[in-house]
């Protein structure tokens, strides 16, 4: 990738952009100040509530998987008894490929809360790019990856920032035949870009796409991925131009990134 690539951003987008979405503050879990110190009451509470959602999404997950396993039971089942019909088998492949999808963010999820909290450590990118694209249906699409040997200071929860950010682009670009996962620096730190050939995003919504229920799937992807990179240090914003495909940046600090 070349090392002028960051330069292309557009020069009419907002800086401000790169700071922390505000929207989340009007959301329950999210409400509150940030300068006011909990007390031991309210410290208690938000420590039972963790553990209870923790439990829910354990419980959860484990039934998915179980609800998966007899769908695979049948799987071999339909196989044999389905007509040699290329069309209808494609469309049974296709739904098979999504319950695998299912099957992987599960596992992943319930490896992640067996972590309890995983701290932050220094992740190939390459390979948590690599290992993010396991699983996810791009047929027709050319996936380019041009980021060397870099480390990044994170943890395995960055791969569900790319597996958004990729399936959006799949999901929302309409006309997408190629898209670009690149890395290069500049003096404050550097980027990784995630860019698409697709229809791109209208500027009225490049305010709007992280916030929470913005979009029209369940407006939860991108709000969470910029939340994710927050929890890094790192920031994320949108600089591609309509009609030319959508272009995400992720910045990345000095101190937060190795070559």
């Amino acid at each position: 990738m070349k090392k002028n690539l960051i330069n292309q951003m557009d020069e009419d987008s907002d800086p401000g952009n790169w700071g922390e979405d505000e929207s989340y503050q009007n959301h329950p879990v999210f409400s509150g100040s940030p300068d006011k110190i909990p007390s031991q009451e309210e410290f208690e509470r938000l420590e039972s509530a963790l553990q209870k959602t923790t439990l829910m999404t354990g419980m959860t997950i484990h039934d998915i998987l179980n609800k998966i396993s007899v769908i695979y039971g049948y799987q071999a089942l339909i196989g044999r008894q389905m007509p040699n019909h290329g069309d209808f088998r494609r469309h049974y492949e296709i739904m098979m490929e999504a319950v695998d999808c299912i099957r992987q963010y599960a596992e992943f999820n319930r490896f992640y809360l067996g972590q309890g909290i995983p701290p932050s450590t220094w992740l190939s990118l390459s390979r948590l790019v690599q290992e993010s694209v396991v699983g996810i249906s791009h047929e027709n699409v050319d996936l380019v990856i041009n980021i060397g040997n870099v480390e990044i200071y994170a943890d395995e929860l960055m791969k569900k920032v790319f597996v958004n950010l990729i399936e959006n682009a799949l999901s929302h670009g309409e006309k997408v035949s190629k898209i670009q996962i690149g890395f290069s620096e500049n003096d404050e730190g550097a980027i990784i870009l995630i860019e698409d050939d697709g229809c791109g995003i209208p500027a009225e919504n490049k305010c709007r796409i992280f916030e929470y229920g913005f979009g029209n799937h369940t407006g939860m992807g991108l709000f969470f991925s910029r939340r994710v990179l927050n929890l890094f240090g790192f920031s994320i914003r949108e600089t591609g131009q309509e009609g030319c495909g959508a272009r995400f940046e992720i910045r990345v600090p000095l101190d937060r990134y190795r070559c």
